[in-house]
């Protein structure tokens, strides 16, 4: 077999494995077809628009996401929603401001920080000591937050979150206004919401970054900033975007969101409800699950499907890798006491059928075994600003002898990519247990060195 990345690609989709991960567009090409991508790959040429200063073709796209999400405008972004909630920030801060922003949101808002050496007010949402899932970031605390920080320059929530857990964004929005502080909602997790009904309240911050790719028929990497506020000025967050998205853009990408938003305008909602009858099945079909449990918090996403294992002999990791290996069924995510799987209103009845069976095929064959609190992220001191930790003088430090030390690197589990430590905070003797507890749950804890803490000496 060849060793090319496309040779490995071809492999794969031809080797029945079903995908309960992203892209959202599932590999259906009996939905959407199969004529991408390399006859239709052009550049800026003549009649063919041009991203970063679109009034043609490209602008089309751009107006039928913004009805779509009922926005007053919508930029496409082809470098997933990372280069968009970077532009936001830029646009909206000066080096060295303060921002509030929950400690949940993913890897992106943590590298503004640091490029902009802001300094960070966190909220810390409750977690579930059972199985690590961060909740929703309420109104009132960010309310307390602002009060506490009247000089905080701009709100960072992300909802959904990962693991479909929804924030109550319209409240949220209210407080900002009150205080007059733009708030920006990452949902890059959140592009399928409008299509099905209940989730009103997900909406209305003034800058909302959402990936398209990750549960709608959109290839990798494409995404839309949506401003919904005249507050912003899309000008200046245009000229942001150019710091982090290409210059020379794929077509290739744009016309997958072209069809995207095609396709969800015109069957958009007939495929919703299709999709929703496929869950309300799916969520019968697991109901005598003794076991495994498939979690669901009140007002969160229906169409991720969270499986707990905390209560087996087994973790997420080894969930995860029994559902692929068994039954060739490959999930989005495994966290240490779940694993996280992503639908869409392209997957097929016999798919997320399939993926039912193996569940309660699997919980048939676990023993029961009650789970014990684990550790989860507390209130951590910042000591410098990312900006100045990551330049600053770093050694290795034994992961046990770090308490109390300053971190000079991040540490996180991909995915999602929620930084466990960050440069600039104290160590402390929970950060460690978090970052064994993860190394010994099997997940991919991404750091510098696989047994010691990258350190700052201050």
């Amino acid at each position: 077999m060849s060793d090319t990345l496309f040779d490995k690609l071809k492999s794969y989709a031809g080797g029945g494995t079903y995908p309960m991960h992203m892209p959202g567009h599932k590999r259906n090409t009996s939905l959407l077809g199969n004529e991408l991508p390399y006859g239709i790959d052009i550049t800026e040429i003549t009649d063919f628009d041009d991203l970063h200063n679109a009034h043609g073709v490209i602008d089309g796209i751009q107006r039928r996401l913004a009805h779509f999400y009922g926005a007053k405008k919508s930029f496409l972004l082809v470098n997933g929603s990372t280069c968009g909630i970077m532009a936001a920030v830029v646009s909206l801060c000066s080096f060295g401001d303060k921002i509030i922003a929950a400690r949940n949101c993913h890897k992106s808002v943590y590298k503004a920080i640091e490029l902009y050496g802001l300094t960070p007010v966190w909220l810390y949402p409750d977690t579930d000591i059972r199985t690590g899932i961060c909740g929703a970031i309420t109104a009132q605390s960010v309310e307390e937050a602002i009060k506490n920080d009247p000089d905080a320059k701009m709100v960072i929530v992300t909802s959904p979150t990962y693991e479909g857990i929804i924030s109550d964004i319209r409240a949220i929005s209210k407080v900002c206004g009150k205080y007059s502080v733009p708030l920006l909602c990452d949902m890059a997790h959140g592009a399928h919401l409008p299509l099905f009904e209940g989730y009103d309240s997900a909406f209305g911050a003034d800058i909302e970054v959402t990936s398209l790719h990750k549960t709608l028929p959109c290839l990798t990497q494409t995404s839309c900033a949506n401003i919904r506020s005249d507050s912003i000025d899309c000008g200046r967050f245009a000229s942001a975007l150019g710091m982090f998205e290409s210059s020379s853009p794929s077509y290739v990408l744009m016309a997958s969101a072209d069809r995207c938003a095609e396709l969800i305008v015109s069957k958009g909602k007939e495929l919703a409800e299709a999709h929703m009858k496929r869950i309300e099945s799916f969520e019968k079909s697991v109901v005598g699950m003794t076991k495994l449990r498939l979690l669901r918090c009140k007002g969160s996403d229906r169409s991720r499907i969270v499986i707990d294992c905390a209560d087996t002999n087994i973790c997420g990791a080894e969930l995860f890798a029994l559902l692929r290996d068994k039954y060739s069924i490959e999930c989005e995510m495994a966290s240490a006491r779940y694993i996280a799987a992503i639908t869409s209103i392209c997957d097929t009845d016999e798919g997320v059928a399939r993926f039912a069976k193996a569940l309660c095929d699997t919980d048939a064959a676990l023993v029961y075994r009650h789970a014990d609190d684990i550790p989860v992220s507390e209130r951590a001191e910042t000591v410098l600003t990312a900006y100045n930790a990551v330049r600053g003088k770093k050694r290795f430090e034994d992961t046990d002898r770090s308490v109390g030390a300053v971190c000079g690197e991040y540490i996180w589990a991909y995915p999602p990519g929620i930084p466990i430590a960050v440069p600039g905070e104290r160590i402390t003797q929970n950060t460690v247990r978090l970052i064994k507890h993860m190394r010994n749950s099997g997940l991919n804890v991404i750091s510098e060195s696989k047994d010691k803490i990258t350190v700052i000496d201050i």
